[in-house]
């Protein structure tokens, strides 16, 4: 198993995130440019094809950076304890760190609650690195092999890469043990491995939104509504999206006929499907929210108060009018609500389908 170091070149070469990630945290001095948590922002990010482009500018000064060489060791390290079971080393991050969770589709108040959690914490959300707060990092999805990339070593590594980074940002905090708060969208895909990364004290939350109300706010997050109401890949969510209904078994050709909400619909049903399967909500630490103003506020204001921040939580921004602008997508939303609150009645879960009635 020693022979897992080797993997440091180019068969598993660090993730261009971690490598952008360390330049960043080198410039500390440099202005923030963090905007993951801008509830009003219905531009499409660029963000992930921008670290590509930083990494590979940086990486003659990265190899000769003692802080960056160490951190690059400390994620490949962590990569090989992930690989060979090292209790010990999972043990000595439980004890260190404890985590606070977020699951749910994106565009269902995730967000929000993470940056509420950093602001509780003493920081400012727009001074947290994305990839510390955000769902893109770690990678996790359905497990795929193609020519060089192998999916589940991936996450592995960028699990690694993901805890190389605690170290480095919270590093100067003299806490006992650190709150970390996370948006783990991607969880559901290896559920059992990051509930066993995160440890039995961890925290989650579950948010839920009405799936006429998120379908819209994805497809204004992603560029408007494609011109002939067909499902269309421009966004990193409607990447998800695709991957997950092809990972399924839908064609690429059903695909490419389907309206922009069947495929959204059929995505939101599977997500909240997998999320009962995955054992996350039956967690004893888990906490399922419904998409809402005064629930979101509530929530974050007892976090604030157990955390100590003598803040008050900032408003959680919700719009009145999306329901109304498709009102021939609601009877589909119905019956995948209905399908989804079933199945967790059958598991012994409540679904918040009165919350989701509101519609927001």
């Amino acid at each position: 198993m020693d022979n897992l170091v080797e993997l440091t070149g180019s068969d598993l070469p660090p993730s261009p995130i971690f490598l952008d990630f360390l330049t960043r945290f080198l410039d500390a001095g440099s202005p923030a440019e963090e905007t993951w948590h801008d509830q009003l922002s219905e531009q499409l990010s660029d963000a992930p094809k921008r670290a590509r482009e930083r990494a590979s500018g940086q990486l003659g000064r990265l190899a000769l950076d003692g802080t960056a060489q160490a951190a690059i060791h400390s994620a490949y390290r962590w990569f090989r304890e992930l690989a060979t079971s090292n209790l010990d080393a999972l043990r000595e991050l439980h004890e260190r760190y404890r985590f606070i969770a977020v699951l749910g589709v994106p565009r269902s108040g995730g967000t929000y609650l993470i940056a509420e959690l950093f602001a509780a914490l003493g920081y400012e959300p727009s001074s947290v690195p994305a990839a510390i707060a955000h769902d893109g990092f770690p990678e996790a999805g359905p497990t795929v092999f193609m020519p060089r990339h192998n999916g589940w070593m991936r996450t592995m590594l960028t699990t690694g890469e993901y805890i190389s980074m605690l170290e480095l940002f919270f590093g100067k905090r003299k806490d006992p043990r650190i709150h970390v708060p996370k948006k783990l969208t991607k969880g559901i895909y290896a559920s059992g491995f990051f509930k066993q990364i995160l440890g039995r004290d961890a925290e989650f939350v579950v948010t839920v939104r009405h799936p006429l109300t998120c379908c819209i706010s994805t497809y204004e997050k992603s560029g408007g509504l494609p011109p002939g109401g067909l499902f269309a890949e421009r966004s990193t969510i409607e990447h998800w999206i695709r991957r997950d209904l092809l990972s399924v078994g839908t064609s690429r050709e059903e695909l490419a006929s389907l309206d922009y909400f069947a495929a959204y619909v059929r995505y939101w049903e599977q997500y909240y499907t997998s999320l009962a399967l995955s054992g996350f909500v039956r967690h004893a630490r888990t906490t399922v929210i419904g998409f809402g103003a005064a629930r979101m506020q509530e929530l974050a204001a007892r976090w604030h108060r157990r955390l100590g921040s003598g803040r008050s939580p900032t408003n959680f921004v919700t719009r009145a009018d999306l329901q109304a602008r498709h009102p021939q997508w609601m009877q589909r939303s119905l019956e995948a609500i209905e399908r989804v609150a079933d199945l967790w009645r059958r598991m012994g879960l409540s679904f918040p389908v009165a919350e989701l009635e509101e519609c927001l």
